[in-house]
């Protein structure tokens, strides 16, 4: 089966297929996407296990489809073998709360101001239900968010609607986003607690920080309530031009992985993380999209997402936990963005 990547930004009424029957080409680090243009696939660490791939064959093709499936995906099987799909004990409620004492301990020491605890779930699927029905059914749920459907032989086939920018934009100008805090959509006006607040407030002040050595003209929007499905989310928005639009990888080394699925301080969170965390989260909390000419990036984090295989899925979801984080609560938020992707394995 060939490798491909389809996608479609939020709003857009057409979505893009781009096929190679070349090996996606292996990225050292993210340092080495500097001057480079393709499909990046990112994990949330580069290491011997989650590489860094990027679909930048020769001999690709690339197609605008429609979104009523009429024609053009042909590249997308009806099912895929199970091989791919990670085995083993997926972590449940009793695994959840192991972890989650052992990072809050570090929180109480004030070892880090915040951690992202993930989680995953495999969910059976009918094998009518097809990778392909699945992006055209999250395309029609999730207007607001980046749905990608990917596929290479070393990653499996993930699927994704992420309602989360990491760098999108070109020489002209980018975007990106701070985004946190989870509640059950209510409309704009919500209340936000001073956890999901201070949460957020984390978030923009490490890319405030982020951005001062790479940017200028930087300009910040107010914190607002965003819709992403059935949740909301608080947001500001970031505009900013790059010094150095050819050193995109050099910029996205010191930027991932945000705190919004990390921690802070960042490189630290990242370790423990690694070593402490029930899950290998693999391309979950990575970020993907597409690099191309004069600087340009549409790059998404991988946010509610899940790994596909013939008869089941891997669901992945995670949370942000504080000093003040109460583990009941923590784990219906995961709940509740695990229904972000169960919704599309349903047939209603």
């Amino acid at each position: 089966m060939e490798s491909f990547f389809i996608y479609r930004e939020p709003f857009e009424k057409v979505c893009h297929c781009y096929t190679q029957p070349e090996k996606p080409t292996v990225i050292s680090s993210l340092a080495a996407l500097d001057r480079r243009k393709g499909f990046v696939i990112a994990p949330f660490c580069c290491d011997s296990s989650n590489a860094l791939y990027l679909l930048d064959g020769q001999n690709g093709c690339s197609t605008v489809l429609p979104l009523d499936g009429s024609r053009g995906f042909d590249a997308v099987p009806d099912w895929q073998d199970d091989t791919s799909l990670p085995h083993g004990s997926s972590p449940l409620r009793e695994t959840y709360h192991q972890d989650f004492i052992r990072f809050h301990e570090e929180l109480e020491c004030s070892t880090f101001r915040k951690l992202v605890l993930a989680r995953s779930v495999v969910e059976a699927k009918d094998e009518g239900t097809t990778p392909r029905s699945i992006f055209l059914k999250a395309c029609e749920r999730y207007p607001r968010s980046y749905i990608a459907l990917f596929y290479t032989e070393e990653t499996g086939m993930w699927l994704i609607a992420s309602p989360e920018v990491l760098l999108c934009g070109d020489a002209d100008g980018y975007q990106t986003m701070a985004l946190a805090g989870t509640m059950k959509y209510e409309g704009e006006d919500m209340l936000w607690s001073a956890k999901n607040q201070e949460e957020q407030q984390l978030v923009a002040d490490y890319i405030r920080t982020c951005l001062q050595p790479f940017a200028s003209e930087i300009t910040e929007s107010k914190p607002y309530t965003a819709r992403a499905a059935h949740l909301a989310h608080l947001r500001t928005d970031f505009t900013f031009r790059l010094k150095d639009t050819q050193r995109l990888g050099s910029f996205l080394t010191a930027f991932h992985p945000t705190p919004a699925v990390c921690g802070m301080p960042k490189d630290k969170a990242q370790q423990f993380i690694l070593h402490n965390e029930q899950l290998n989260r693999g391309y979950y909390s990575g970020f993907s999209g597409l690099l191309g000419d004069n600087g340009m990036a549409k790059l998404y984090v991988t946010l509610r997402c899940m790994q596909l295989s013939r008869s089941a899925c891997r669901l992945y979801a995670g949370g942000g936990l504080l000093k003040e984080s109460v583990e009941e609560n923590e784990w219906q938020e995961t709940e509740a963005k695990l229904d972000t992707m169960r919704q599309l394995l349903n047939h209603n």
